[in-house]
C-alpha cells in the first residue's frame, strides 16, 4: 500500500563495529541500516584453499534478535560473480554466495541485498531458487541495479548508445526476474545517478516492484544555509518511487551531518501533493494492487457492507441525478409539444365542444405522473436520486423499485413507510427479467455495471427487462463501452498466479481469471482502446428478410456475443503481463461516468479497474506490434470471456476456453 510515512535507511560500505553503526543510525532516526554480511577482515580468497571456510564473519550475539529481524538489511559481497566465465571462479563464488545466504537465513534478516552487473544471471537465479526451496524463513531479496550502465555510457557518447545505457540495467533486472519466475519475493533497488533518463524510462521503472531507491550523498547540493538538498528532478523521482512503497537508502561519504539528509527527506515527503485532494487515492489507500474476484450480483445477493461501500460514492449518484433530471425535462417538453400540436389541430379541425373535451385529455396527459422504474434498486440510492431529480425539475413521478435481494427489499420497504411515505414509491420484489408490470415505464434506471462495463451482466439483465419500458422510453444508462490497455506489472501477475494456492491446474485457473484491483504498481505499454459496446434499449436481431426477431414474450431477440481484435505499436522495450480493463458509460444526454484513465470521472470511487492476466509474460521490443483478440461468449446459463495475444511469432494459448476458469452465471 502507499506509505503514509517515508522509511529511510543508511548504507554502510563497511561496518567494522556493527553495533556502533546501528546505534548511530537509530539515534539519527533512520529505520534500518544496510551492511555487508562479511566483516572486512574476514574477506575470503577468490580461489579455493582446499579446505572448508571457517568463521567468515562476526558473531550474531553482538546484536539482539529484534535488531537482526527488523533493522538490518544484509548486503551480499559485491565482488561475488556466480556467473563468471571462469569455471574455478564461478564455483568458488557460488560456494561463498551460499555461505552468506545460509548465514542470513540463520540471522532471520528481513531482506538481503545483492548486486547485478550484467544480464548473465542464470547461475545466480539457480542458486536463489535453491535457497527459496530450502528456506522456511520469509526473506525478501533486494536486487540492486544502477539507473544507468556506466560502462556503456563511458564507451559511447552518441544518442543511440546513450539510450542503450539507460535500458541495460532494466534489461539486467527483468531478465533476472524472469529467470526467477517473476517471484513476488524478489524486488529491485535502483541507485539514482546524477543524470536522469527520459520520462518514458522512469515510468517503465515505476511498473517494477521497487523495494528501495538508493540516493548517493554526491547528488545532494548545499543550499544557502548549508543544508543538503536535491534538484527538483531528483525530488520528483524519489516521491514517485516512495509512492510505490519504495524505501529510501542514503549512501556514500557524509558531506553533512547524517540527520540532515533524513530531515530533508522527511520534509520532501510531507510537501508532496496531499492524498486527500484526490478522493480515489484516499478511498483506495490500503487496497493498492490487492486482487479481488469480481462480484456476481445476478447470481449472488450483495451484503450490507458492499451496499454501504457503493453508496458512499457521491459523484456517481450526482451524475445519475443529473441524467434523470435531463430525462424528466425532456419528457415534460415532449408532452407539452404534443399537447400544443393537438390543441392546434383541435382548433382548426374540430367543433368547439369536441375541442374542449380533447383539451381536457391533453391536460390529463400532462398531469399524469412520469413512471420511473429503478431496476436493481438495492437499498435505494437511485430512488433518492430520482426523487431529488423530480424536485429539481418540478416533475410528478411514480417510482417503482424492483429488487431481487430479500434483505434489500426489507430496507426499501422500511424507507417507503418511514422516509418516502408522502411520495409515490412502490417496491416490487423479484428478478427484473421475470416481473410483468403495467403500465410500462417512461424511464428505466439501473446501476448494473461492473469494472469492465458488461462483466456483471448488465446487457442480459436490461434486455430481459425490455418489456417494462415503453417503445419510446428512455434507458439510463443508454450506452457503455469496455476498454483494455496492455500493461507491465510483475507484482500484479505474481499476485494473480498465487491468488488461490494450489497445484498447476489452480495456477492456470488463476491466470485465466479477471481480477478487480486498484492498480498502482504498473506501467502502460499502450493506450486504452475500446473492446465491446452495448446500447439500451437494444435493437433486435433481424432475419434474412430484414425483419426484427422476437422471443416468446414478444421482446426483441438480442445477441450479446461479441468479438474484436485490437493492435498496439510498441514504443519501448518492455515485458507484457496482461491488460488493464476499464469502462465508460453514457447515462443520458451529456452526462457520463468513466474509469478510463484519460477520462476518469473526478472523485468517483465505485469501481476499481480489471486486471486481465496472460499465462506467460511476453517480452516486447520497440517496433513490435501487439495483437489481442477478445471474445464475449454467451450460453443459456452463463457468460464468459476468452482472449489470446500475439506478438510477432509468439502467441499465447487461448485463455479461458469454454469458460473453464471464470464465468458469470445468469
Amino acid at each position: 500500500m502507499a506509505q503514509q510515512e517515508i522509511s529511510c535507511g543508511l548504507d554502510f560500505m563497511t561496518a567494522p563495529d556493527l553495533q556502533e553503526c546501528l546505534t548511530e543510525a537509530l539515534h539519527a532516526n533512520f529505520a534500518f541500516i544496510v551492511s555487508p554480511i562479511v566483516h572486512p577482515r574476514f574477506r575470503r580468497p577468490i580461489f579455493p584453499s582446499g579446505g572448508t571456510v571457517g568463521g567468515f564473519t562476526r558473531s550474531d550475539m553482538i546484536l539482539s534478535p529484534q535488531d537482526w529481524n527488523s533493522r538490518i538489511v544484509g548486503k551480499i559481497s559485491e565482488y561475488l560473480d556466480p556467473d563468471s566465465p571462469s569455471p574455478v571462479v564461478r564455483q568458488r563464488h557460488e560456494d561463498c554466495l551460499n555461505e552468506e545466504l545460509t548465514y542470513c537465513r540463520g540471522l532471520g534478516l528481513p531482506a538481503i541485498m545483492l548486486s547485478l552487473h550484467s544480464k548473465n544471471s542464470n547461475n545466480l537465479a539457480r542458486t536463489l531458487h535453491t535457497y527459496f526451496e530450502t528456506s522456511h524463513h520469509l526473506t525478501i531479496i533486494w536486487v540492486s541495479v544502477p539507473m544507468v550502465c556506466p560502462q556503456t555510457l563511458k564507451t559511447n557518447s552518441n544518442a543511440e548508445n546513450e539510450t542503450e545505457a539507460w535500458n541495460e540495467p532494466w534489461l539486467w533486472w527483468t531478465k533476472f526476474h524472469e529467470r526467477m519466475g517473476w517471484d513476488k519475493r524478489i524486488g529491485v533497488v535502483i541507485e539514482l545517478s546524477a543524470d536522469l533518463p527520459s520520462q518514458e524510462v522512469l515510468k517503465r521503472w515505476l511498473g517494477e516492484p521497487i523495494k528501495a531507491v538508493i540516493v548517493p550523498t554526491s547528488l545532494f547540493i548545499s543550499n544557502k544555509k548549508g543544508y543538503p538538498i536535491l534538484s527538483r528532478a531528483h525530488q520528483n523521482v524519489i516521491i514517485n518511487m516512495v509512492e510505490q512503497d519504495a524505501q529510501v537508502i542514503v549512501k556514500g561519504a557524509r558531506r553533512s551531518k547524517i540527520q540532515y539528509y533524513l530531515q530533508y527527506l522527511f520534509r520532501l515527503w510531507k510537501r508532496r501533493s496531499y492524498v486527500g485532494d484526490d478522493p480515489m487515492l484516499s478511498y483506495a489507500r490500503g487496497w493498492e494492487d490487492y486482487l479481488q474476484t469480481p462480484l456476481q450480483p445476478l447470481a449472488d445477493n450483495l451484503d450490507t457492507h458492499t451496499y454501504n461501500v457503493f453508496e458512499k460514492d457521491p459523484v456517481k449518484y450526482d451524475q445519475y441525478q443529473k441524467a434523470i433530471s435531463q430525462a424528466l425535462s425532456d419528457i415534460k417538453t415532449k408532452r407539452k409539444n404534443k399537447a400544443d400540436n393537438e390543441c392546434h389541430s383541435n382548433f382548426v379541425d374540430t367543433k368547439e365542444d369536441s375541442e374542449i373535451d380533447q383539451s381536457d385529455d391533453v391536460d390529463n396527459e400532462n398531469d399524469k405522473p412520469i413512471t420511473v422504474m429503478v431496476l436493481g434498486a438495492g437499498r435505494g440510492p437511485l430512488v433518492r436520486a430520482t426523487l431529488n431529480a423530480a424536485d429539481i425539475t418540478n416533475s410528478k413521478v411514480k417510482v417503482i423499485a424492483v429488487e431481487k435481494n430479500p434483505c434489500a427489499v426489507v430496507v426499501l420497504a422500511a424507507q417507503v413507510r418511514e422516509v418516502w411515505r408522502d411520495r409515490d414509491v412502490t417496491v416490487i420484489p423479484g428478478d427484473m427479467r421475470q416481473v410483468n408490470l403495467s403500465p410500462k415505464a417512461d424511464i428505466i434506471v439501473s446501476e448494473l455495471l461492473g469494472s469492465w462495463g458488461d462483466n456483471e451482466l448488465s446487457p442480459e439483465c436490461l434486455d430481459g427487462a425490455a418489456g417494462l419500458l415503453k417503445s419510446c422510453g428512455i434507458s439510463i444508462p443508454r450506452e457503455y463501452n469496455s476498454y483494455v490497455a496492455p500493461i507491465s506489472s510483475p507484482r500484479l501477475w505474481a499476485a494473480a498466479r498465487s491468488a488461490s494456492p494450489g497445484n498447476y491446474a489452480q495456477i492456470e485457473k488463476n491466470l485465466e481469471t479477471l481480477w478487480v484491483v486498484y492498480m498502482q504498481n504498473k506501467h502502460d505499454i499502450g493506450e486504452a482502446k475500446c473492446v465491446f459496446t452495448f446500447n439500451h434499449p437494444a435493437k433486435a436481431n433481424k432475419n434474412y428478410e430484414g425483419q426484427d426477431l422476437t422471443d416468446f414474450r414478444g421482446l426483441p431477440l438480442t445477441d450479446n456475443r461479441r468479438s474484436t481484435t485490437l493492435t498496439w505499436d510498441v514504443e519501448q522495450d518492455n515485458v507484457m503481463h496482461g491488460f488493464g480493463g476499464y469502462f465508460d458509460c453514457s447515462l443520458y444526454g451529456k452526462e457520463m461516468i468513466s474509469i478510463v484513465p484519460s477520462t476518469h470521472s473526478p472523485g468517483m470511487i465505485s469501481w476499481f479497474p480489471i486486471f486481465i492476466p496472460i499465462k506467460t509474460p511476453l517480452r516486447v521490443q520497440k517496433g513490435d506490434k501487439i495483437k489481442a483478440t477478445f471474445w464475449r461468449c454467451v450460453s443459456p446459463r452463463r457468460v464468459w470471456y476468452e482472449w489470446i495475444v500475439e506478438v510477432g511469432e509468439h502467441t499465447t494459448p487461448l485463455h479461458n476456453p469454454n469458460g473453464r476458469s471464470s464465468e458469470m452465471l445468469l
